[in-house]
């Protein structure tokens, strides 16, 4: 049984804030300047629902993943998962000015076998006012926290052991293309919070993409079409998934990671489900841009 209860903010960085002011508008993100807190470097926290954030910006370098704040329901969580990730030979630190600058009540911090930077908190701060997203848009959180992310692995077995076995996160299946594969995994009803990719090539620890979802599929429509006329670039097109089932877009972020926009993921039944099997991505659609493919 997993401690953790959903993925509950990510935090990078980019050079051009601007950039992501104006990225995050066009998706539906409202930028939130009133009740939050801001740490060494200026941040943009960006919200999607009730919280004062969900998706924070430091200014820095492009394409970095500061953190993964997965969220636990209580300080006493919060302390029983701090002895489990020790136990387990996960050193991890509590931070409070940390917490401060993330607007929770406590976080700390260690690293997953990658190295890839891992938060936990407990008591996320609301937001004075209510959510009103500047494009008109709901997105789906709630019991299924922000979104989900997907990161690379260099050694998938220790990434099974870490998030599987360490974190108890359920595992809702596996896609193997060539010499790739990808397990998803949650702890919660959406089908993944966070999926890990082992990719002949590519080192462990970078951030893939991000995945945000919202309730209406004509809004997945709208910001694709205004990312084609604003010019941002696709990394894949509009398409429909095997595993989650969802209808998404991907496009490049200004911090260079890739940023995929759906509707209609798949939500899982914790008890009965059975882990499945695929040997592709989608069932339609996303279409690599020649643009992005490396």
């Amino acid at each position: 049984m997993s401690l953790v209860t959903s993925l509950g903010y990510v935090v990078v960085s980019a050079s051009d804030l601007n950039a992501w002011r104006e990225f995050g508008e066009r998706l539906g993100l409202q930028e939130n300047t009133d009740d939050v807190n801001q740490g060494p470097a200026e941040t943009l926290y960006f919200r999607t629902d009730e919280r004062s954030w969900r998706l924070a910006v430091d200014s820095g370098p492009d394409g970095g993943l500061v953190g993964l704040g997965f969220e636990v329901p209580s300080r006493a969580a919060l302390d029983e998962l701090g002895e489990r990730l020790e136990s387990a030979g996960y050193p991890v630190k509590v931070v409070p000015e940390l917490a401060v600058q993330r607007n929770v009540l406590a976080v700390l911090t260690t690293q997953d076998q990658d190295g890839v930077p891992l938060e936990f908190f407990y008591g996320a701060k609301l937001a004075k006012e209510k959510f009103v997203s500047p494009r008109g848009v709901r997105f789906v959180t709630g019991d299924q926290g922000f979104g989900h992310a997907v990161v690379i692995t260099a050694d998938e077995a220790e990434a099974l052991k870490f998030y599987g076995g360490v974190l108890g996160f359920r595992e809702s299946d596996v896609i193997r293309i060539g010499e790739a594969t990808a397990h998803f995994m949650s702890p919660n009803p959406r089908h993944h919070s966070l999926g890990f990719a082992a990719v002949p090539g590519l080192s462990g620890g970078a951030l893939q993409h991000v995945m945000i979802e919202v309730d209406d599929l004509d809004d997945v429509g709208r910001a694709l079409d205004r990312s084609v006329e604003a010019g941002v670039t696709l990394a894949m097109s509009l398409g429909r998934h095997t595993n989650d089932q969802m209808i998404s877009f991907y496009c490049v972020s200004p911090s260079g990671f890739h940023l995929e926009y759906g509707w209609g993921g798949r939500r899982v039944d914790q008890q009965s489900h059975v882990i499945g099997y695929f040997d592709q991505g989608s069932v339609w659609g996303h279409r690599h841009s020649p643009a992005t493919v490396r």
